[in-house]
């Protein structure tokens, strides 16, 4: 059986009936209802560690989607204690139970998002999960503290975790609006939202991050293979950049800045759509 929290979501609603369809028993949660969930669903808060207890009793698996989504979404504090004691909570819960393994909803936004789009910048590009997490607000750190969390998990125990740093995701109705007109120093837009990631290809990230075998804690990349412009992107980080930020390896045309060869690697993924 396999718990998905944050199941109420947009997101997680497409991976409880990916996994239904694949043959999976699913427990799906969430702090908001969900009146027509076509499986076993519980409204749980998950800061409460009694309640997850319960929740996870009988998991061989869990896909951890719940949080507040986003660093607009709520007051900072509120963001960051509501996500972390809820990560928290389900990989000790995952740990004390020898569940096999925790997928865990994280963020390309803690690679870097900021309100200031000038503020973030890269070391390298195309980001890829070697290069260091520098969030720039709670959100985005809330997302590092969960990782962190995972990966002591996974170090000490049985449990493996798999963290998904999955960049916005962009719903049809904005991707039929791409391409955007490109970023300029006047203009900027955080470097994190000049890629995007197409819903139904994250979902399938989830499923095979929890079907994959590997052991320990894995981070993995995950975004559409284009940006969001039309217009070349070693060309826009020059543009917006200068000669601050290296260019690592192949990186032609409008690809996204979002290297995401390791999740193809390990996990068999395959970013099916894009814009162009």
């Amino acid at each position: 059986m396999i718990v998905v929290t944050g199941a109420s979501g947009r997101l997680g609603r497409l991976v409880v009936h990916r996994l239904i369809d694949r043959g999976y028993q699913v427990r799906a949660t969430d702090r908001v209802p969900w009146e027509d969930s076509p499986t076993e669903f519980a409204q749980v808060d998950l800061c409460d560690s009694d309640l997850v207890g319960d929740l996870l009793k009988g998991a061989e698996g869990v896909i951890h989607m719940g949080a507040i989504p986003g660093p607009s979404r709520g007051d900072p504090r509120e963001i960051f204690e509501n996500n972390v004691q809820s990560t928290f909570n389900i990989f000790m819960t995952a740990e004390e139970l020898k569940i096999r393994r925790a997928v865990f909803s994280s963020s390309a936004f803690g690679m870097g998002w900021a309100h200031d789009p000038k503020a973030f910048v890269p070391l390298y590009l195309p980001l890829d999960e070697d290069h260091p997490m520098m969030p720039f607000e709670p959100y985005g750190l809330s997302k590092q503290v969960g990782e962190n969390i995972g990966a002591m998990v996974a170090r000490r125990s049985s449990t493996s975790v798999a963290s998904l740093r999955f960049t916005n995701v962009a719903l049809p109705e904005v991707q039929a609006e791409f391409p955007w007109p490109a970023p300029t120093p006047d203009d900027p837009l955080t470097l994190v939202m000049w890629a995007y990631a197409d819903s139904e290809d994250v979902a399938e990230a989830h499923v095979l991050a929890l079907e994959t075998d590997f052991v320990g804690h894995e981070a993995f990349m995950i975004a559409q293979s284009k940006s969001r412009f039309k217009e070349d992107t070693a060309q826009l980080v020059e543009r917006n950049f200068g000669s601050k930020v290296a260019i690592r390896g192949d990186f032609t045309g409008n690809a996204s800045p979002i290297n995401t060869s390791k999740a193809q690697r390990m996990l068999g993924w395959q970013p099916k759509s894009d814009w162009v």
